[in-house]
């Protein structure tokens, strides 16, 4: 997998999607990102004093765009299955994990290791893209392709795919409890010709209309 080669909006975005799970009351938390990119979201989490404290890890460091990361805490820059985090043992408050578990071969032991460093208090907001939606069913049932693309469901770099019964499976079997579960759908706060769809049929094909999954969790004490 080259993450080289992704242009440099891939890594800059603010996930506002996985912002508004967070308590909006919640404030001076310590967080922890995997694939925190150039520390986009992180930063904006400190400066709206929601974080007091900012670490991210990301595989890919950009060594050519230094400028484009942002001032936060710290920034690990290595793969999440082989990083050594034990200086963070029960520490954070919020572990952030933004479409990240579709690139990882095994995810199951990445998020039981991620929990060590989860306070008992702590929560884990996950996103991951969904397979079953309409545009991947079309790709592969009515084009005959399954060719990977920059980005998106399909990017070139994911190495598994979900439908929500999987997302859910893999969390929960991780020792995980949801909390709150949203789709691209409800989590969207416009107007979208998706959204009505899914009110004019009464939600019965929400899962191929959503795009990707929201999860709030936390430890299974």
């Amino acid at each position: 997998m080259n993450y080289q080669d992704k242009a440099s909006d891939y890594y800059a975005g603010i996930r506002h999607d996985l912002i508004r799970l967070i308590d909006p009351n919640s404030k001076h938390l310590r967080v922890l990102e995997i694939g925190a990119g150039y520390g986009t979201t992180l930063y904006f989490l400190k400066v709206n004093n929601i974080a007091v404290e900012a670490v991210g890890v990301d595989i890919f460091e950009d060594k050519s765009n230094p400028n484009n990361y942002k001032p936060i805490d710290r920034l690990i820059f290595g793969d999440i299955t082989e990083v050594d985090l034990s200086e963070y043992l029960s520490y954070f408050d919020l572990i952030l994990l933004a479409d990240v578990l579709e690139h990882i071969t095994e995810p199951k032991p990445v998020l039981q290791k991620l929990q060590m460093y989860l306070k008992d208090s702590g929560k884990i907001i996950v996103s991951m893209p969904n397979i079953r939606h309409y545009s991947a069913i079309k790709k592969i049932v009515f084009q005959g392709d399954f060719r990977y693309e920059e980005s998106g469901i399909f990017d070139y770099t994911h190495v598994r795919f979900y439908c929500r019964k999987n997302i859910v499976e893999l969390l929960t079997d991780s020792g995980l409890t949801i909390l709150k579960e949203e789709s691209s759908i409800t989590n969207y706060k416009g107007r979208s010709y998706a959204k009505l769809l899914n009110k004019a049929t009464f939600r019965l094909f929400e899962e191929f209309f959503s795009y990707q999954y929201f999860y709030l969790a936390e430890k299974s004490l």
